[in-house]
């Protein structure tokens, strides 16, 4: 039987998987009373959404620079997927914000909103001013900050590969196993940081640029390089290294005292990393099954934070009703973001790939 191509893969499903971990853990974190230390708040730890978003970025846009004509080309269909459903949430989370009275908006000048707004529109998400701070959480939509990581990472490719171009065919795939090193010794160190001097202004700034993420997506764009290799590994074994990761991840969050979710060890993280290809390739045409060539993951995490923002705001919290809400509510956000903006917009890419 041959083998289906490249673009057969179920990638769209695994970011729908990672966007809905990562909407559960915040919506059950902000709007369920004792779930933090919860046996359902240790499971979904377990589940690292954002790494697997690196992960599968670092693959896909690694793949997608490769097949572009001209870095004009790139940077046309990397603004693409991003900015059209990022542009409509921001300014509909304002009119939310509005809508909904809060008198911080209403006090606040145009000094303060034009440059938060030019923030949020452009490449620092994570910027968040004081006129905000008694609505919801206080952040509007913290969840922005791997928007502006994931800029990071799409400038940092073309660098990348440049850099590459002047070595030695035989030293470029050595070149990136030490970065991948490097970046992943920068990794632990601020993950160790982080408990005694997290709230320190240098440790936001470190956590809100590529340096501690960069190893995740650089795993995924060797992965990407060596692709068939990695398959006489993984295809058909989704399995075996889910169960892996399982036992990695039990011992690591229990006897062994570690932390999961964004601070995942490299270990745990190389683990999930297989059975997260294995799914994307093994029965390559699920995802195109099950979703139709909809994607409706990158909605689904831009949306949510706003959403259960509203909710802590208006006072729906404290149950699982309230939760139900605000995911299904942002899952019908994701929706219509998807139809009504994300997909016209990815129709204008040139050589898009599918997942990507």
């Amino acid at each position: 039987m041959a083998t289906p191509p490249f673009n057969v893969n179920n990638f769209d499903l695994i970011r729908l998987f990672a966007a809905t971990q990562v909407v559960l853990d915040h919506s059950l974190t902000h709007l369920l009373p004792g779930f933090e230390g919860s046996t359902l708040a240790k499971v979904l730890a377990c589940i690292p959404g954002v790494p697997i978003f690196f992960f599968v970025s670092g693959f896909l846009v690694s793949k997608s620079w490769e097949a572009s004509g001209s870095f004009g080309q790139y940077a046309r269909n990397r603004i693409l997927r991003l900015y059209p459903g990022l542009v409509t949430c921001v300014l509909l989370s304002v009119g939310l914000v509005a809508a909904l009275g809060y008198p911080g908006l209403a006090d606040a000048s145009l000094g303060d909103i034009l440059p938060w707004l030019a923030a949020q529109l452009t490449v620092l998400q994570f910027y968040n001013p004081e006129f905000l701070r008694g609505f919801g959480t206080g952040a509007l939509n913290g969840s922005l900050w791997t928007i502006s990581v994931e800029l990071q990472f799409y400038v940092l490719v073309p660098l990348l590969y440049g850099a590459l171009r002047h070595l030695p065919m035989r030293h470029r795939e050595a070149a990136l196993l030490a970065l991948v090193a490097i970046f992943m010794a920068l990794n632990r160190l601020y993950v160790g940081l982080v408990p005694a001097h997290g709230e320190e202004l240098a440790l936001k700034l470190l956590h809100v640029s590529f340096v501690p993420w960069f190893y995740m997506f650089l795993v995924g764009v060797i992965v990407q390089r060596h692709l068939p290799a990695v398959l006489r590994v993984t295809e058909g074994r989704f399995v075996p290294f889910l169960a892996a990761y399982a036992v990695a991840a039990a011992l690591i969050s229990g006897p062994l005292g570690g932390r999961l979710g964004n601070a995942v060890g490299p270990v745990p993280y190389l683990l999930l990393v297989g059975a997260v290809v294995a799914a994307a390739f093994s029965c390559r045409e699920l995802a195109e099954r099950v979703l139709h060539r909809n994607d409706v993951s990158y909605g689904l995490y831009i949306w949510h934070m706003p959403l259960i923002n509203a909710f802590l705001y208006l006072g729906f919290a404290g149950s699982w009703l309230s939760v139900s809400g605000a995911v299904a509510l942002s899952a019908l956000a994701a929706t219509a973001s998807w139809l009504l903006v994300e997909r016209p917009a990815l129709r204008m890419k040139r050589q898009a790939l599918v997942g990507h």
